[in-house]
């Protein structure tokens, strides 16, 4: 019988990061696959592995390509809400200038093409084969979990191609590399089902959640609901939803690759209930709850700067202790930072995106498009997540560097600033930017409460002929944590729809949704979100005053293809004489 060998590398980033205690393993650990089911510590290490390269990557982690994110760059610098300040980022050099080919993906925007088969096969093994790992009587779980995380992971990392691909070959089984080029896609509807199907069979054989410190970050049966409730909620969108897909094959029979085919309501009901379920269990579990602690002016900060918080679900832990000098936070901060890492580096907010702020009161932000000089009175109005998500002239960013002065001249304005606005975001406030330098700990969120809350409210929406109360109590709870008015009630189901959509971009700003977001709901192609005119501020003192004036300024004018909605399959694969290739590639 031929000898399968498998090589679990876990890469720590050297020294730029290091991995927390539950995913450190050996470098590179070289197991004969009846040696790793034979031996409980060999299989939980190839479990780990499958996390280390399974679990979504929000922002450039390390230099290895598998972890980079989207090239040094960010996925919200592809849309409206940022601009990359790196110049050779791909967002800037790909996205936003529409400048892909068929075999670029792995670099524009997914650097886990060719891992991902891998990671699934990973997961197959486990499924088939954990069950004759020995009986464990100080972890007698540990067959029965292993076996839930690893139906976890198969749906999770498969989705996380579908999402982006469309319908792609199904594996349920461990096949060999060259095995797989010879298996056609599935359709999406196929994919979707046996998505759904491992999500249900995680959830009856994972806990709520891990009272063992050395497993938090590991699927638990929150997180497979919650991956659901995302599944249907892209599912039931405009973008799969539907009979006439964005661009149809030049045979429409095989649309089905790329979209249901029909268009049933019915799905949004599906993902509504989804939703609702995910919600019961996080309240039941006696776990998980959005976070309302603190004040509104620290209660979203405190979500996204505080590992293992009520709110997070599941949280990438693979990197951890993070400096200025250091990815990600290298990428993300400008100069002014102390990040000597990069001469051009920094995330931009545009003020396409900063215009989402409402007023305190709920009510629209006093911006001009001609401009004028009430900036400071401007920002002190927004709604409290803003300063919470990104910092503007006259905020303070901490007790160490103060206020910003973005204005021309001004301390903290770089030459690469765009827009007078800088992510704070993934940048706890305790970090340090002059030395001694410390660490900070920041994990990626791949799922929280606040997301199901959203989910819940934009499917009762679209499923039934006007928002129901159940949605303006989903989407108040969250707004209302934030100390922001409830939504009038007298909105009906498309002013609902623009609604929850904003809320949406504002409280899961930066957190890796709009990009996917703007595509499912198709409206890349609308002026300003992913073409069109992208505006920031040019911002000057005022002689004489305490007032600061400012003035829109076009930085960039952006390109977008239809095409682009989902990626294209990698012409070498298409070419293998199996796989289509997406339309308009």
């Amino acid at each position: 019988m031929k000898k399968t060998i498998y090589a679990i590398i876990l890469t720590c980033g050297g020294l730029l990061t290091s991995c927390s205690d539950y995913l450190e393993a050996p470098p590179s650990v070289d197991l004969d696959e009846n040696g790793v089911f034979a031996d409980r510590t060999l299989a939980e290490e190839f479990l780990t592995g499958i996390y280390a390269d399974g679990m979504p990557l929000g922002f450039s982690m390390s230099t290895s390509n598998t972890d980079r994110g989207l090239s040094d760059g960010s996925l919200w610098g592809a849309t409206d809400e940022a601009e990359d300040g790196v110049s050779y980022a791909k967002s800037n050099a790909s996205w936003n200038v529409d400048n892909h080919n068929n075999n670029s993906i792995d670099w524009d925007e997914d650097p886990r093409h060719n891992l991902r088969w891998q990671t699934l096969r990973y997961c197959n093994a486990i499924i088939e084969r954990i069950d004759e790992v020995p009986y464990d009587a100080g972890d007698p779980e540990f067959n029965k979990r292993s076996k839930g995380e690893a139906y976890f992971m198969r749906a999770l990392v498969f989705w996380e191609g579908v999402y982006r691909y469309g319908g792609l070959p199904i594996l349920h089984r461990r096949l060999s590399p060259a095995d797989f080029a010879l298996i056609p896609r599935a359709g999406f509807e196929e994919c979707v089902d046996s998505i759904l199907a491992d999500c249900d069979r995680a959830a009856q054989l994972l806990p709520d959640r891990y009272t063992d410190n050395t497993k938090l970050g590991r699927a638990t049966r929150m997180a497979a609901l919650a991956l659901k409730s995302r599944v249907l909620l892209y599912a039931a969108s405009p973008l799969f939803n539907t009979s006439t897909p964005y661009l149809s094959f030049k045979d429409p029979k095989n649309n089905i690759l790329i979209c249901y085919g029909n268009y049933d309501q019915e799905r949004w009901k599906k993902a509504a209930d989804a939703a609702k379920a995910a919600l019961d269990a996080a309240q039941a579990s006696g776990f998980y709850g959005l976070y309302t602690d603190g004040t509104p002016e620290t209660n979203y900060e405190y979500v996204w700067s505080t590992p293992d918080n009520k709110e997070v679900i599941l949280a990438n832990r693979k990197y951890r202790n993070f400096r200025v000098s250091s990815r990600p936070l290298a990428t993300l901060l400008p100069t002014w930072a102390n990040n000597k890492a990069w001469d051009a580096s920094g995330t931009f907010p545009t003020w396409n995106f900063v215009k989402f702020y409402q007023k305190k009161d709920g009510t629209e932000a006093n911006w001009k498009n001609e401009g004028g000089d009430d900036l400071l009175d401007i920002y002190r109005s927004l709604d409290p997540r803003f300063e919470q998500t990104m910092v503007a002239q006259g905020i303070k960013w901490n007790n160490e560097v103060g206020e910003m002065d973005f204005t021309d001249g001004g301390t903290h304005k770089v030459p690469n600033d765009k827009t007078r606005h800088t992510l704070r975001k993934w940048a706890p406030r305790t970090l340090k930017v002059t030395p001694p330098l410390n660490n900070v700990n920041v994990d990626w969120i791949v799922f929280r409460v606040a997301e199901l809350y959203l989910n819940y409210a934009e499917a009762l929406n679209e499923y039934a002929a006007a928002p129901p109360a159940e949605a303006f109590q989903a989407v108040n709870a969250v707004r209302e944590r934030s100390g922001m008015p409830a939504l009038s009630a007298s909105l009906n189901k498309e002013q609902f729809r623009e609604a929850v959509r904003r809320e949406r971009a504002v409280e899961l700003a930066f957190e890796g949704h709009r990009f996917w977001d703007i595509r499912r709901w198709l409206i890349a192609e609308q002026e300003g979100v992913m073409q069109g005119k992208m505006y920031g501020l040019r911002t000057t003192k005022v002689a004489g005053s305490n007032k600061v004036h400012y003035e829109p300024v076009v930085f960039e004018s952006r390109s977008w293809s239809r095409r682009s909605y989902l990626h294209p399959i990698k012409q070498l694969e298409v070419d293998k004489g199996y796989l289509l290739q997406n339309p308009g590639w």
